[in-house]
């Protein structure tokens, strides 16, 4: 699944969760949004490693001109 995809889902959990469920139910759309979240900032934190390696890399490319 996609980040985009996992956020989408989030959307939609949210949606639910919001909707007329029970306390079972709301733990259960709980429990997978942290899941998903979690997943989501560890995409995010690997996005944000790889720009300051390409923007070190720009840095040098730059500097050595």
């Amino acid at each position: 699944m996609t980040l985009e995809e996992k956020i989408a889902k989030l959307d939609e959990l949210a949606d639910k969760i919001e909707g007329d469920v029970g306390l079972e139910e709301s733990l259960k759309i709980f429990e997978e949004s942290v899941e998903l979240a979690n997943e989501c900032l560890t995409a995010l934190n690997d996005c944000k490693g790889k720009l300051v390696i390409l923007q070190e890399k720009v840095r040098k490319l730059t500097d050595e001109k």
